[in-house]
């Protein structure tokens, strides 16, 4: 019998990212479709190499997937998230920031982006996690995902390069479409006065 061997999948390496997006929308002043991509960002730092290899030298500083906690996502949000949101959308206009109820994202709240000078701005918390709610999650990331394997990464910065590169690829058809669905299941749940076990 032949031996296999199969690497264990806990050495795959793994990269959170955090993106933004609106609905898509017409642009009276630029007279164009914005696509409702505000951005992507990975959550990754540099480190020291600890130990040398053929493809480089000890304590050459290379791309790490990190660890997300509270202040690493409040760090993230005020200053990649919030500026890009003022750039992108328009002036006068108040901004909901929904973000889910996940222990770490709960950190940015109204007040916290309001004391970094920024009022036009206003955090949202998601309604409790149920799978009704997960839209986001199951329709546009997911097409994220497949797009990205069509890619080779043999890094962390080919690897951020290739998500990134799908993010913008993907089709403002299948964003306006999702967005639709999120706000359709949120009609349901007023409906059953904000429930989550609301007939689909």
């Amino acid at each position: 019998m032949a031996e296999r061997a199969a690497k264990s999948k806990k050495f795959i390496t793994k990269v959170i990212f955090l993106a933004a997006v609106v609905r898509p929308r017409y642009d009276p002043h630029k007279k164009q479709i914005f696509d409702g991509k505000i951005g992507i960002w990975p959550f990754v730092e540099e480190v020291a190499a600890v130990r040398s290899s053929k493809n480089r030298p000890k304590d050459t500083l290379e791309l790490a997937s990190q660890s997300v906690n509270a202040d690493v996502y409040q760090d993230m949000v005020m200053k990649e998230v919030v500026p890009e949101i003022q750039v992108k959308m328009p002036r006068g206009v108040v901004v909901k920031l929904q973000l889910d109820n996940a222990s770490p994202h709960r950190c940015v709240t109204t007040e916290l982006i309001a004391h970094h000078g920024v009022d036009s701005i206003e955090v949202a918390n998601q309604p409790p996690n149920s799978p009704v709610f997960n839209v986001l999650d199951l329709e546009f990331y997911k097409s994220i995902q497949s797009l990205q394997p069509q890619k080779v990464a043999r890094s962390i910065g080919e690897l951020f390069a290739a998500v990134e590169e799908a993010f913008y690829e993907l089709p403002v058809t299948i964003l306006g479409k999702t967005v639709i669905t999120l706000q359709k299941v949120m009609e349901l749940s007023m409906g059953c006065n904000g429930g989550t076990q609301c007939p689909t």
